[in-house]
């Protein structure tokens, strides 16, 4: 009976990893068959329940290993008393190290395909989950592009609504601008002049302080000159 379950065992496993090698089912397909309420409550458990079956099998392939092992030595044990060999006999030993062999490699080959299907299920999970975060990403970017557009499609036609609602106001207030830029202009180069004219005064000012100072100190040398001859003659009349 223990042969049976473990025989079930493994066709389960190769049908389940054979369906899900072959694209027959897309990662959207896996990912809505993992978020069933059944499947998500298995996954909750699902260390355990590896572990659990893990056990069995592992103490299955033990009881295979053991029993191939017991079925050999009673074989040889008939074999080394070749009085006892008869055909019916050895046929009857051949048949149950057959069997012994056949369960070892059945309980084998589950153990293996265990660990198989366990990270098939991982593999295909991550993908699925990857693929719905892919394809979020792709929406998210898709409607903040279109959102993007729509703002400058809407700022484009509110630019030329206006111009075409109010005309009159918009030539007017061009025209005040080209007005007001050039009195400006006016202005800025009226004080460019302005400070090259104020720059020339101070430069004439310098030079007439510069003048002022020499013809004071010319009419100093005079006045001493003079000073000194009017000193002169008054000696001369007291002499005489």
């Amino acid at each position: 009976m223990l042969w049976h379950l473990v025989s079930a065992f493994l066709f389960g496993e190769g049908f389940v990893v054979l369906m899900m090698i072959l694209p027959l089912f897309s990662s959207r397909t896996w990912s809505r068959f993992f978020k069933f309420s059944i499947i998500q409550k298995i996954a909750v458990n699902s260390s355990f329940y590896f572990n659990l079956f893990l056990v069995m099998l592992a103490c299955a392939l033990a009881e295979a290993v053991r029993n191939s092992w017991t079925q050999k030595q009673a074989y040889n044990t008939l074999k080394a008393h070749p009085y006892e060999l008869r055909p019916e006999t050895e046929s009857l030993y051949l048949m149950r190290m057959f069997r012994a062999q056949r369960n070892l490699y059945i309980c084998g080959f589950s153990l293996f395909t265990w660990f198989v299907l366990r990270r098939l299920v991982c593999l295909l999970s991550e993908h699925a989950q990857m693929s719905a975060s892919m394809e979020a990403s792709i929406k998210q970017a898709k409607s903040a592009s279109e959102a993007a557009q729509r703002m400058l499609s809407e700022t484009k036609v509110t630019d030329s609504d206006t111009e075409d609602v109010y005309p009159d106001t918009v030539e007017a207030l061009k025209d005040e601008l080209s007005k007001l830029t050039k009195k400006f202009e006016s202005e800025e180069q009226a004080h460019k002049q302005t400070k090259r004219d104020l720059e020339t005064l101070k430069k004439q000012s310098l030079q007439t302080n510069a003048e002022y100072d020499r013809v004071t100190q010319e009419c100093q040398k005079l006045q001493y000159r003079l000073q000194m001859l009017e000193g002169g003659g008054a000696k001369d009349k007291k002499s005489d």
